[in-house]
């Protein structure tokens, strides 16, 4: 565990920033009417759901359906299909099946006419903790055999313009474009994919639907280590989510992503430069936040009032920038569900290092929270034309209009 007035990663901070992290304010205050809140409200009934996340459902248990398409619901945060199945006794019972975002889903072979009502559909989904007639979708086969998986396919083959990987002219490399999540090795998928067979047959059903989030595997050996004052409020979080609860989920409750799990973007990311600042504008939730290039420091005021994406301003270094962020709420988590305290700092280095590959290495301090410094690489790939659009994500669509659970 690391103490002291300055802990390892803050050395290179601005002067302001190193002012700013070694001052605990009300943290102690706060940390502990969190704890004991938690607590009271886990004793007391968990509420309704107005729309689901993953923790809502048992992921890794996959159940068939096949059934009668009443609706279907071309909305965000989330899809809905409603499907009448017939069950062991003969009675007609409706379903309420969860998709995913129509941003992802539309990469992967769907769209707003993809069923009609009275058409044949059979749905491998993970039903609801709740016991509901309610299922998050992994894979639905049509009646003409089209399947259709929740992976989405985020490039379509098109090629465009290799980027510059160094300031090879003196000049500073412009990272302006459209990206999406690299990963070499192909893993990391979002569901169900629909691979088929070489010899033609059906993909074998699902193993789950959606990645684990609600923490029932516990801590990760990759997640960031913390400290016991909030290991136990890391607890608490994961109770909740286990038995259902949307109390901590953030997402569920249409809030931004935050720093820095914003820059995992599971989606996509638009990037927009110029001499004074660059923009990063992610596709989940339409997450923004700004770095700022004109040596400017935030104020007293900004300082006071932390955000999900907080305060962050950036040098350059060669041909890596280096951003350092500050300011930022706790309402936010580090990553997955992982609290942090007001002290929290996060460095960021982002270059490319290949045509078109643009690296990020993070670390996160914060001396309250975590035992050490947590660190942790993303990797985005540029998208060229016609793959460079994003969509638009109404999170408060699916609030105001909730197909399930009024």
């Amino acid at each position: 565990m690391y103490d002291g007035d300055v802990h390892p990663g803050e050395a290179h901070l601005p002067e302001w920033a190193k002012a700013r992290v070694q001052t605990g304010g009300y943290l102690e205050e706060r940390v502990m009417n969190r704890i004991v809140m938690s607590f009271v409200v886990l004793a007391a009934s968990l509420p309704a759901f107005s729309h689901h996340s993953n923790s809502a459902y048992r992921v890794t248990e996959v159940i068939s359906l096949t059934g009668t398409v009443q609706e279907w619901r071309w909305v965000n945060p989330h899809t809905w299909l409603f499907v009448v199945v017939e069950d062991e006794n003969g009675e007609q019972q409706e379903w309420a099946l969860e998709g995913r975002a129509p941003g992802i889903l539309a990469r992967a072979g769907w769209n707003p006419e993809v069923f009609q009502p009275g058409e044949t559909v059979m749905v491998y989904g993970s039903p609801a903790k709740d016991g509901s007639a309610e299922a998050i979708i992994a894979r639905v086969t049509k009646a003409d055999g089209t399947i259709l998986g929740n992976s989405p396919d985020y490039f379509s083959g098109a090629e465009g313009p290799v980027a510059p990987t160094v300031a090879s002219t003196g000049t500073t490399p412009d990272f302006s474009g459209v990206y999406y999540p690299y990963r070499p090795d192909g893993g990391g998928g979002m569901g169900a994919g629909t691979a088929t067979p070489s010899d033609g047959s059906p993909p074998p059903p699902p193993a789950r639907s959606a990645p684990i989030s609600d923490g029932s595997l516990g801590r990760l050996p990759h997640e960031p280590k913390l400290t016991p004052e909030y290991m136990a409020m890391w607890e608490v979080i994961t109770e909740s989510l286990i038995a259902g609860s949307y109390e901590y989920d953030n997402s569920h409750n249409c809030l931004p992503p935050g720093m820095p799990s914003m820059m995992a973007m599971p989606y996509g990311m638009e990037v927009m430069q110029n001499d004074r600042k660059i923009t990063f504008f992610g596709e989940h939730l339409d997450a923004l936040r700004r770095v700022y290039l004109d040596e400017r420091e935030p104020s007293e005021r900004v300082l006071n009032d932390p955000t999900y994406a907080g305060y962050s301003t950036g040098r350059w270094e060669g041909d890596t920038l280096v951003v350092d962020t500050v300011a930022l709420t706790t309402k936010s988590y580090i990553t997955g569900k992982t609290p942090h305290s007001d002290r929290m700092t996060i460095r960021e280095r982002i270059r490319f290092t290949e045509p078109d590959i643009l690296e990020n290495r993070i670390t996160v301090n914060d001396p309250v929270a975590l035992t050490e410094p947590w660190e942790v690489v993303y990797r985005y790939r540029k998208a060229s034309y016609p793959d460079d659009e994003l969509r638009e994500f109404a999170c408060a669509e699916g609030l105001r209009d909730s197909p399930v659970h009024q």
